[in-house]
């Protein structure tokens, strides 16, 4: 049984000598310490496969090691072992026999001689080897890189302190940052807040890995290049599918472009899958201390699930915004439906009366729609209608509003337009559909098909704001259009 790998801990007033025994008689690769800081350098610089402790150390506690141990994402899979008497009124509680989370505690009078508690721990292995757990994964326990001493008890303390604080101030900042999970601003200031009073660097950040991933650094006097070559570095190293959608806070500097000269990754996983990543960066070697990483890797393992969170905050977002678009879109045509066009014009009269800048509308009507459809077919309708829809598209601006109005109308929003300008691009639309032959949608015609639009137009009168009436004068013009022969604008 030399693969297995045993720490005993006991100090002088130890009373489990029986025990110590009875593990060397099992011929297990026995490391003999004298108190809980020695034990706890020694998991550090060489793992183990399980320890075996005095409740009662001088130093640090059983109860306190065994906790710390168990708190442990890579160390917790490991068997201990507490053996000991407590008592009411003893300097450890009755609590912490509990408390302390061991696999196996022993009384003083039940260790007998020693070999069914080394049975039950060789069993407990085998357990924990087959859920996973090996040796050097307890060397990652804690994140700094101290060396602990029971003969050094008041510095290691200190240094033990050292790493619980740093794990309680970053756990404490995701905790701040969880409140703002659903505002990237928010979160993101909170962040930067709390990484500025224990990262001292040139470059700070996040990357969140989602259907669309995006980062946020914070830099300052960082050479532009070397920041590109950053953020080409991060592009690989975490397999990002997409490019990166970044928030840049801070300023760049021109420069010769040199890699930075540290840099520490870490990455975020959530559910074993890669879900971010923090990013510090310094133009130095060497300028982050033992403390500075640990707290780094410390705030990438509370990161993970906020990462979570946020993306799944993402993904409802995106389906809300997926589902609001559909519910506001023509299905046949892909414009605007009514619905939309009309909650859409309701708040351009506010901005234009607010602003005092005109805004006009147009109402456009294909003639004869109904003989078309009972001429050539619904389908060839359906056609004639996305191919108008497309043209639309192609003569507006890019600040105006199209949608599907009715069965056989479209309407536009123009925004500063007067209505000297919207009958510029009802003649626009006129003329251009006019010029199209739609016979390729049809096959019952042998020759060109041609159709017409009558177009309706009205500007805001700044008196108004009930859209109704804006589209009521729209109306009247179409219907004026359309007694006076059809095929023409007019304005109303």
């Amino acid at each position: 049984m030399a693969d297995i790998k045993v720490l005993y801990v006991e100090d002088a007033k130890s009373s489990g000598g029986t025990l110590r025994q009875a593990l060397k008689d099992a011929q297990v690769n026995l490391v003999l310490l004298g108190g809980g800081f020695d034990a706890l350098d020694e998991l550090i610089d060489g793992g183990a496969d399980a320890i075996v402790s005095c409740l009662d150390l001088s130093d640090l506690p059983g109860y306190q090691l065994s906790q710390l141990i168990k708190s442990s994402a890579g160390a917790s899979k490991m068997p201990v072992v507490l053996f000991g008497t407590v008592s009411m009124g003893a300097r450890i509680d009755p609590l912490w026999i509990k408390g302390s989370q061991c696999d196996l505690y022993v009384a003083d009078r039940d260790i007998g001689n020693g070999s069914d508690v080394v049975k039950q721990l060789l069993e407990l292995v085998e357990k924990s080897r087959s859920a996973g757990f090996n040796r050097s994964q307890a060397s990652s326990m804690l994140k700094c890189r101290f060396n602990f001493s029971s003969s050094k008890v008041l510095e290691s303390s200190q240094k033990l302190l050292d790493e619980l604080l740093i794990s309680r101030n970053a756990t404490t900042l995701v905790a701040d940052m969880f409140k703002e999970a659903g505002n990237r601003k928010a979160l993101l200031d909170v962040f930067y807040r709390g990484a500025a009073a224990f990262i001292e660097a040139d470059l700070v950040g996040l990357v969140v890995i989602g259907e669309a991933p995006w980062a946020s650094f914070s830099a300052d006097g960082v050479v532009s290049g070397s920041y590109k070559k950053l953020v080409d570095r991060l592009t690989n190293e975490l397999e990002l599918r997409s490019a990166l959608e970044i928030d840049l806070r801070g300023e760049l500097v021109e420069g010769t472009a040199k890699d930075l000269g540290s840099v520490q990754i870490v990455p975020v996983v959530a559910q074993s899958r890669a879900v971010g990543a923090l990013v510090v960066a310094s133009k130095d070697r060497n300028s982050f201390s033992d403390q500075a990483i640990a707290f780094g890797e410390q705030l990438g393992m509370a990161l993970g699930p906020l990462f979570e969170l946020v993306l799944a905050k993402e993904a409802i977002a995106n389906l809300e915004s997926a589902a609001a678009y559909n519910a506001s879109i023509d299905s046949l045509t892909g414009l605007y439906n009514l619905e939309f066009f009309v909650g859409f014009l309701q708040q351009q009269l506010l901005f234009s009366f607010r602003q005092r800048l005109p805004v006009a509308v147009a109402i456009i009507d294909i003639d004869n729609f109904e003989k078309i459809n009972e001429q050539y077919g619904v389908e060839f309708g359906d056609g004639a209608l996305m191919t108008i829809a497309s043209r639309l598209l192609n003569i507006t601006r890019s600040s105006d509003l199209i949608a599907r109005y009715g069965s056989d109308q479209f309407a536009v929003v123009l925004p500063n337009t007067d209505v000297a300008g919207a009958k510029v691009l009802g003649e626009k639309v006129r003329s251009e559909v006019e010029s199209i032959d739609f016979s390729g949608t049809s096959s019952i015609s042998s020759g060109p098909v041609r159709i017409t639009v009558s177009v309706g137009c009205a500007s805001f009168n700044m008196e108004d704001l009930n859209p109704e009436t804006i589209l009521r004068d729209a109306k009247v013009a179409l219907r004026k259009a359309k007694d006076e022969g059809r095929n023409r604008v007019i304005l109303g």
